[in-house]
């Protein structure tokens, strides 16, 4: 079992670009960024200077790079307007392309949108290619809440690094859509409304499998964040899986903040909750009301230091709630949490558990059984003494749907768990280098499944090898990856509770390495005629 420490994963850098094609400076800056050719492409890697800040000659200079291609913002200013709402100041739409500022607060881009909620300065889009931006700031020039400097959709493996974003109160620095997972390292956010926004595919994001200690995040990392809120360093709606780790989070004014590092639930706006949240490694240093809450789904926290907030970390279900503020929140969803709504789980009287509600993760569709998975709190402080996790008092049934040893964990480290390497492998090399490993791990084998009670059912096999390392396992129920074990010499799980009868069940395990080759899962297995011991 995997208790603390970072996992360290360096690798070695192919170099910088072989040609400078603009004035001799450049071949001190790109070197620093640590830009390289893209692996695999074609192109030599051009660099394409901007003609200004404008928004138009970096849309053009855009227009014109291609795969492998960066494109160089010179030093100064500009205010970057969209033509309309919903539509895009500058838009990077399926390129692996690099936008290179002159550096924090030389290159100053203010985002002009007076676009509430759909303001979109700059916005990528892709399939799957990833993209970086580093070295500028962003600001906001008007008051439009919910701004974010840079929208992402559909990009995977992308870096947003070495920027600083100042959107003073109103707006973010960055909102992921749909699966686009990446990084965002080494910014400084000051006065965000919420500071990293992301949002899942709903349904599509539930059914997906845990996958705590994986690339498959939103992840923040060595960020500075000042006097982020209300809603805090992170939201999270729809089927959102993010990283919040080793940041430094400060408030220096006197202002109370009502959000944390936290996320939605399965309450506003008809989205999903949150999928899981991995909180670690921050300091947190102010006068805020708590360093964080959930509303929904699983995760683990631990390492973090907190001095100077008035509570640690609370999981709250709206839908257990009687008040009518509340329910006003919720009432997209149908009935409350009280036994009468199909979309839970109803096993006694009180509807629990609720739909994503805390300790909740993958289902077969929002009208099916969701596994058990708690989330786990370990080695925090706060004000030096020991933090622990406790369900927030809504009133109505919220201490009957949210309970410690069933729900939730306090001073207890995740079984299997073991998080991803770190600095993330997208700030050591990028663009990610195509794998050179191919082989698959060997297939696990030996699998065993014992029931220990009607509903808790405990897997255990014998480990794989690989010709580099095996680096997990994910764990099979009938025909379906549900979930991942990180620690590869943790080879076992326990299913806490499946819905009777156990019978029905048919467990299987793969394993896969670092460069994502996965054996075949195992032969099925069920559990012995013996049942329950």
């Amino acid at each position: 079992m995997w208790t603390g420490g970072r996992v360290d994963m360096r690798l070695r850098s192919s170099g910088v670009p072989g040609t400078v094609l603009v004035v001799c400076w450049l071949a001190i800056l790109l070197p620093l960024a640590g830009l390289r050719p893209a692996d695999g492409n074609a192109t030599a890697g051009r660099v394409i200077p901007a003609a200004s800040c404008a928004q138009e000659d970096v849309q053009a200079a855009i227009d014109a790079a291609q795969d492998g291609d960066t494109v160089l913002l010179p030093a100064g200013e500009a205010t970057w307007t969209p033509p309309g709402e919903r539509t895009p100041s500058v838009l990077i739409s399926d390129k692996v392309v690099t936008l290179l500022g002159a550096g924090v607060d030389k290159t100053v881009i203010t985002d002009g949108s007076p676009h509430a909620w759909n303001s979109l300065a700059l916005v990528v889009r892709g399939s799957g290619k990833p993209f970086r931006v580093t070295g500028m700031t962003f600001r906001k020039g008007t008051d439009a809440r919910g701004a974010n400097a840079i929208n992402i959709s559909g990009s995977r493996n992308w870096r947003v690094d070495h920027c600083k974003f100042d959107y003073n109160g109103v707006g973010g620095a960055l909102f992921a859509y749909g699966d686009s997972f990446g990084v965002i390292d080494n910014c400084t956010i000051v006065r965000a409304y919420t500071a990293v926004n992301s949002k899942g595919r709903g349904d599509a994001s539930w059914q997906m499998l845990l996958s705590l200690g994986t690339a498959d995040a939103v992840y923040i990392e060595d960020c500075t964040l000042i006097d982020v809120g209300p809603d805090g360093p992170t939201d999270g709606y729809d089927g959102a899986r993010y990283v919040f780790r080793y940041n430094t989070v400060t408030q220096t004014d006197a202002v109370d903040r009502i959000g944390g590092v936290g996320h939605h639930g399965f309450d506003s706006g008809h989205y999903r909750s949150t999928f899981s949240c991995e909180v670690y490694g921050n300091t947190f240093t102010g006068n805020g009301w708590l360093f964080g809450r959930s509303r929904g789904g699983t995760g683990v926290i631990f390492d973090n230091t907190i001095t100077g907030q008035v509570g640690f970390y609370l999981l709250v279900y709206y839908r257990s709630s009687d008040r009518e503020e509340i329910k006003r929140l919720c009432g997209s969803w149908g009935p409350m949490c009280d036994g009468t709504n199909p979309l839970d789980g109803n096993e006694d009287a009180t509807g629990y558990p609720g739909r994503d509600q805390p300790g909740r993760a993958t289902d077969a569709g929002r009208d099916t059984p969701q596994l058990l998975e708690p989330v786990y709190e370990w080695n925090n402080t706060l004000n030096g003494e020991d933090a622990d996790l406790h369900p927030q008092d809504l009133g109505g049934r919220s201490f009957d749907h949210i309970k410690e040893g069933r729900d939730f964990y306090s001073d207890t480290p995740r079984p299997g768990y073991r998080p991803y390497a770190y600095p993330h492998p997208l700030r050591v090399q990028w663009p990610p280098p195509a794998p050179s490993d191919v082989q698959s791990p060997t297939m696990p084998q030996n699998l065993a499944a014992r029931a220990v009670s009607e509903r808790r059912v405990e897997l255990a096999w014998d480990p794989s090898s690989d010709d580099e390392a095996v680096a997990g396992y994910h764990v099979w129920l009938n025909g379906r990856k549900v979930t991942t074990i990180t620690d590869p010499g943790h080879a076992q799980y326990t299913f806490l509770r499946l819905v009777p009868p156990l019978a029905d069940y048919e467990f299987a395990v793969s394993a896969f390495d670092a460069a994502g080759n996965e054996s075949d899962p195992c032969p099925a297995a069920k559990l012995d005629e013996a049942g329950p011991s």
